[in-house]
């Protein structure tokens, strides 16, 4: 009887939650197919407007603690750890080129928290779930944007400062203001409060859409023998991992099941762009990223069955 009410709430889950993200995203990616999209342009208008807004409305009129924010980063900084340093000593010691090893710790450990994960989470905790993966993409990117880089460039030759780049983008100077106006409990003004709020309203359709797109530009036969290790750490053990943080940091079960479902997701389309900017192993980080982004499907699903089934849900 528990096995056929799981494998119900798995198909109504898929149906109801999953299944939108996935048509919405195959519209983008019918559209590139059709009449190809600037996909720079997008990249640029989600990056440097709606995230950054979208970060400042769901941070700044979160109902979390202050201890719980803290716990959230800090449990999603701690996963990703636990599964990157030994997959990392595990390529040093098989001897995996730098450039391959570097992307492949990256598309294991990082994740999509925003293209994926922000409609994810509005569409399986509607008002509750944003602010919970608001930051986790913060958390995301810092991982990405930091340590990506520092391990990418360093395996290509390239030289950057990664922690100067991460506090000069939008996303920490709307995580900044956002803390800010939480810690002060500012209530804007109709003028900037609607704007604010119709922008990030935007940012699903617009994000699944580029997400589409992004995918429509990576068809190709992957490299199995890299690939399948990846999609195991990145959707199965990631998870499995997280859900042990979620209870040694105590957050089970809110903002612990949205952590679990958000860890699902598949590798973060970042590292494509950092991988193709700093000259490393493009190729293997798009066919990672495309073919996470396919099995998730089934994998956030589980996820998200189980943890609802286990009573994963926010207060109220």
């Amino acid at each position: 009887m528990e096995a056929a009410a799981l494998l119900w709430s798995f198909v109504f889950l898929f149906w109801n939650v999953v299944l939108p993200i996935l048509c919405i995203a195959a519209l983008g990616y019918a559209l590139q197919r059709r009449y190809p999209l600037d996909l720079s342009t997008l990249s640029r208008v989600q990056i440097y407007l709606f995230v950054p807004v979208f970060l400042f409305v769901r941070v700044s009129g979160s109902n979390l603690s202050w201890g719980e924010m803290g716990l959230v980063a800090g449990a999603v900084l701690t996963a990703q750890a636990i599964l990157a340093l030994p997959v990392w000593a595990a390529m040093r010691w098989r001897s995996v080129p730098p450039a391959a090893a570097s992307v492949i710790v990256i598309s294991s450990a990082g994740f999509n928290a925003g293209n994926f994960g922000i409609p994810l989470a509005e569409r399986a905790y509607p008002g509750q779930g944003g602010a919970v993966q608001a930051l986790v993409l913060m958390a995301c990117n810092i991982t990405v944007w930091v340590l990506g880089y520092l391990l990418i460039s360093a395996a290509s030759g390239a030289h950057r400062n990664p922690l100067l780049v991460f506090l000069r983008t939008p996303l920490f100077f709307a995580l900044v203001m956002a803390l800010l106006a939480k810690a002060a409990n500012v209530t804007l003004p109709p003028p900037l409060q609607y704007p604010l709020e119709t922008i990030a309203g935007g940012l699903v359709p617009l994000a699944l859409v580029t997400l589409g797109a992004q995918l429509a530009q990576q068809v190709q036969p992957p490299d199995w023998r890299r690939v399948l290790p990846v999609m195991g750490l990145k959707l199965a053990a990631l998870p499995l991992i997280m859900a042990g943080v979620v209870w040694l940091f105590g957050l089970w079960p809110w903002p612990g099941a949205m952590l679990i479902v958000a860890s699902a997701a598949p590798s973060a389309v970042n590292t494509f762009l950092l991988a193709l900017e700093l000259k490393g192993d493009s190729e293997l980080a798009a066919e990672c990223i495309f073919w996470t982004t396919l099995t998730s499907a089934l994998t956030v699903t589980i996820a998200l069955a189980i943890v609802k089934a286990m009573g994963g849900y926010p207060p109220g």
